[in-house]
């Protein structure tokens, strides 16, 4: 599964093309998750070397995938009472807290 394949000269119109394709729901997911992670100040430089990582490894070991889909499910549900609380401020805690994900 480690065959090499030229990305060097995808063009963002290729892109956009691929992104086209009945096929390409996970690559649109993935860049879609990609882009909102680099918004965010917590998602370092460590964490993008570690996910370069598992796409130049085009795997990602068992116990890491177990794990990251555990602390997904955590991350919705924090996002989940997040947007509760700033939806119904007076019904929850202060519109200052913030939920930690």
């Amino acid at each position: 599964m480690n065959a090499q394949i030229d990305t060097d000269s995808c063009s963002i119109p290729e892109i956009l093309l691929m992104l086209r394709a009945p096929g390409a729901g996970w690559l649109a997911t993935l860049l879609a998750a990609l882009d909102e992670a680099s918004r965010d100040p917590d998602f370092n430089a460590y964490h993008r070397a570690v996910l370069a990582r598992c796409v130049n490894e085009q795997a990602v070991p068992v116990a890491v995938a177990e794990a990251a889909r555990q602390r997904t499910i955590q991350f919705e549900q924090a996002l989940e009472a997040t947007i509760e609380a700033e939806s119904h401020p007076i019904a929850h805690a202060p519109a200052d807290h913030r939920v930690a994900c």
